[in-house]
């Protein structure tokens, strides 16, 4: 079987096609801007998969939080980016995503009214196929950092403007006449929901066991502990969070921009990655490998840089784009092959290079 993967970042739109083995069947990647038409994007990604393989699911991941504005016509707002500072209102509670509701709410209420569902960027393009409205979502352990009713309701947001969960691996519906003529993917082919960008990361780098780490890369990088039970940490420079297993604890350091800083100033990005390390360690979370994920870790020079600088062994899967594999176990899962995610993760993730320091 087969599952069509896609992951919407914030300067490309990836996708491939992976094999129920975990095998790599082909793959592409459309770069834009803001300005980007995202369906033209996906038009022309599909051109470059090709349109020869018999799709048996998709599965998308997105960065967030952001929120693509959909009207009662169906014409589209400004997106409201994860990167832009839209959270200048005073906001009571855990959510990531209703902060930038409200600042819209206070300087552009007209935009704000005349929006009916404020889709997430994965759930923008599942309504793209699917023309349902749903937000993925992990499972019910995610939910506060996303909204719910009460919070939403305090806050003064319209809690029917937002859409309704869909947990990972479950289906959001089938893709539709008009996007199999617009996209070329079969018509009825099922939907399954994914989830953000950096969770598909961690499922498809197998990173399920207390103790390993997944450094995911891309314009910026994301360095995800698994820790192996319920963990409060003390250090504000990290973040906490529930784990894809249940029981366990997320706990992330962030590098802003480190393809430009890796690139162009090495000795501030070794700072950086060093600091953020030590964060962890310092709170009991001793690092011993990187599993790498995401566009950096198809650069060998990068990873071997970063296996010196940390005195870690870097690690580098079969398919180095861990969202898309994260979207497949998900796809394989909803398909009936597995009955969790993560069991269909442990089942295709295969380490490929090791990169061992100098």
């Amino acid at each position: 079987m087969y599952a069509l993967c896609l992951d919407i970042g914030t300067s490309s739109l990836k996708g491939a096609v992976i094999s129920s083995e975990g095998k790599l069947v082909s793959d592409g990647r459309v770069y834009y801007n803001k300005s980007v038409v995202w369906p033209q994007a996906l038009k022309e990604l599909m051109g470059k998969l090709g349109r020869t393989f018999f799709i048996d699911a998709v599965v998308v991941s997105g960065n967030g939080p952001t929120f693509i504005p959909l009207k009662k016509n169906t014409t589209f707002g400004k997106p409201l980016f994860w990167n832009e500072k839209h959270e200048t209102a005073v906001f009571e509670g855990q959510s990531l995503y209703l902060p930038k509701l409200m600042w819209l709410k206070e300087n552009s209420a007209r935009e704000y009214e005349t929006t009916n569902q404020f889709l997430t960027m994965d759930g923008y393009f599942n309504w793209l196929l699917t023309g349902e409205c749903a937000a993925p979502v992990f499972d019910d352990r995610f939910i506060p950092f996303f909204w719910t009713k009460e919070e939403a309701e305090h806050n003064g947001i319209d809690f029917k403007k937002l859409p309704p969960f869909v947990h990972t691996g479950k289906k959001i519906g089938k893709v539709t006449k008009v996007a199999e003529e617009l996209f070329g993917i079969k018509k009825g082919t099922p939907v399954f929901a994914g989830g953000s960008d950096f969770l598909m990361a961690i499922l498809g780098t197998a990173t399920l066991e207390g103790g390993l780490v997944c450094d995911r890369a891309g314009t910026s990088e994301g360095i995800n502990y698994c820790c192996g039970a319920e963990k409060k940490i003390n250090n504000p420079e990290l973040r906490v969070m529930p784990h894809i297993m249940p029981g366990f604890t997320n706990i992330s350091a962030r590098i802003e921009n480190s393809a430009e800083l890796i690139e162009q100033d090495t000795e501030q990005y070794a700072n950086m990655l060093c600091r953020a390390l030590q964060a962890l360690e310092g709170e009991g979370c001793a690092v011993t490998a990187l599993r790498m994920a995401g566009g950096q870790a198809k650069n060998g020079a990068w990873n071997q840089l970063r296996a010196n600088l940390t005195g870690r062994p870097v690690l580098v899967p079969e398919i180095a784009d861990g969202e898309l594999t994260g979207c497949a176990a998900a796809a394989f899962c909803g398909l009936g092959l597995y009955s969790t995610p993560a069991q269909a993760a442990e089942a295709i993730v295969r380490i490929a290079r090791e990169y061992k320091p100098e």
